[in-house]
């Protein structure tokens, strides 16, 4: 046979090859798979114009298209096991496992891997209920040093995620790009981590054994740092063979404040954690939410007055909220909204929030309670903080920052300042730094400096060149013939 007919021969098998492979294409709204319409009664309850019926509606829609298998309040892996009068319930048990988490549903990476589990874990007054978590595997553990290892068991990042709701649907394991994507769980996976990751109580499980609702205890980290560690004696309970006992953990946001968290009760509840302890190497806490209502007040009020009553039985929203507030927030209950769905209704400051509800005694009594980074921590810390971030004021974080250096000159806190970077983006901004640091702590390298230390960072070229938000975000294509839309498929 001739070279030439050779080649056209294996042209002519490729091309067929291709060809088999290459599916028909269909038109595919893939923003609005849901029919979501607000009622004449709701309408009318909330006082809603008809910008924000028509904004509602389009987040509401949005939100459930994102929701992998229909999201919690469809999928069965959120419903509880039942119990037994023999069960013992106590935290950091497993309840359930989901080994293999199909994932045609969710938008992760090529060779990355999901599981799911249910656990218990306490909430804020100490009672113990169930929430839930996803693990992200990656392709190959990652080595330090040693030469590739295709048995070798993974190290684990604990993520916490930031603020995604208050409610059951606004569950990360359940949302199809794991609701972080990129800035988180997908680069620390594709770096070689195992990422754990907690939804925190209240999201993906709404409801308790017994009927009772489990509300989110937004920013009461004490709460969601005991998510963090005992899911993640959970996960290592449930995969032995595959996690690797060293660990860091990381957070972004209302999960910055939570992963800092975290070396707080490390701290001081070291013999309760010291199987966990042993394996502890750090935290890295990105824009973390230290001084809760330093945050927008039209944000702040109403997102933590909708979970208050449950660590304050005599608060209520109208000790907070105006009378079309109360409203609006019951509104947002009923259909469940996720942070969207706030942001539009509650957008309207003087109208929905008292102007005098810092005066309350509540807002001093959570903070000292709640608020994280004003206790002694078990380090080493890494803080990030973009100048421009307009939810986390730099300067807030840097005050907390510097009184952790006065108050505990001994212990180890970084802090990473990025010149004119915003809230989500200083994870991208500042990805090698972070990556690097993390990798350091696993290499068990000692830190570069000791005690407190500032690192600034600054653009390479000039500022206003660079885009200031992030304007994209991984697209579900879902069914093959809709695999057009995603750049080089395969």
């Amino acid at each position: 046979m001739g070279w030439g007919k050779l080649f056209f021969t294996v042209g002519s098998v490729l091309s067929s090859l291709v060809a088999s492979q290459i599916v028909p294409t269909e038109v595919h709204n893939t923003g609005f798979n849901s029919s979501f319409v607000l009622t004449e009664a709701q309408i009318k309850a909330g006082d809603l114009s008809d910008t924000l019926i028509q904004n509602v509606q389009n987040v509401m829609n949005f939100d459930r298209t994102q929701m992998a298998f229909g999201g919690p309040n469809e999928d069965d892996f959120y419903t509880l096991p039942a119990l037994t009068n023999s069960t013992t319930l106590k935290p950091g048990q497993v309840l359930k496992v989901e080994r293999i988490t199909d994932p045609s549903a969710y938008a992760i990476p090529a060779n990355t891997g999901l599981s799911r589990i249910m656990y218990t874990t306490i909430n804020f007054n100490g009672t113990v209920i169930p929430t839930s978590g996803f693990i992200l595997w990656p392709y190959a553990a990652r080595t330090f040093g040693q030469a590739l290892n295709e048995t070798a068991k993974a190290p684990v990042v604990v993520w916490a995620h930031g603020t995604s709701g208050f409610f059951g649907p606004q569950a990360p394991s359940a949302h199809r790009s794991l609701w972080y994507d990129n800035s988180g769980p997908f680069a620390l996976a594709e770096a070689g981590y195992a990422v754990f990751a907690p939804d925190f109580a209240g999201l993906g499980i709404g409801k308790s054994w017994d009927g009772s609702e489990i509300p989110h205890q937004y920013h009461a980290t004490p709460a969601t740092a005991h998510d963090a560690v005992y899911g993640l004696r959970a996960a290592l309970e449930t995969f032995p063979e595959s996690l690797d006992n060293n660990w860091v953990a990381m957070g972004h946001s209302e999960g910055g404040g939570v992963a800092w968290a975290v070396a707080e009760v490390l701290h001081y509840e070291e013999s309760e954690f010291a199987d966990l302890v042993a394996g502890y190497k750090g935290v890295v806490a990105a824009s973390p939410t230290t001084r809760v209502f330093t945050g927008p007040g039209y944000f702040m009020a109403p997102t933590v007055a909708q979970m208050l009553k449950s660590i304050f039985p005599s608060f209520e929203f109208s000790d907070w909220m105006t009378p079309i507030g109360v409203a609006r927030l019951n509104l947002i209950k009923e259909i469940q909204g996720g942070i969207g769905v706030f942001t539009q209704v509650l957008a309207n400051l003087t109208e929905n929030v008292k102007e005098d509800f810092k005066d309350t005694w509540y807002v001093d009594a959570f903070s000292k309670l709640g608020d994280a980074g004003h206790k002694d921590f078990k380090g080493p810390i890494l803080v990030l903080q973009g100048t421009a971030d307009t939810y986390v004021p730099y300067d807030v974080t840097l005050e907390t920052v510097e009184e952790a250096w006065t108050n505990y000159p001994n212990n180890d806190l970084n802090f990473l300042a990025a010149e004119g970077v915003g809230h989500v983006p200083v994870l991208r901004a500042t990805r090698q730094f972070w990556q690097r640091w993390i990798d350091e702590r696993f290499e068990g390298k000692p830190l570069a400096k000791k005690g407190g230390v500032r690192t600034d960072v600054a653009p390479l070229r000039k500022d206003e060149q660079y885009t200031k938000i992030i304007n994209s975000f991984p697209l579900w294509a879902g069914l093959p013939q809709f695999g057009y839309e995603v750049v080089l498929p395969v």
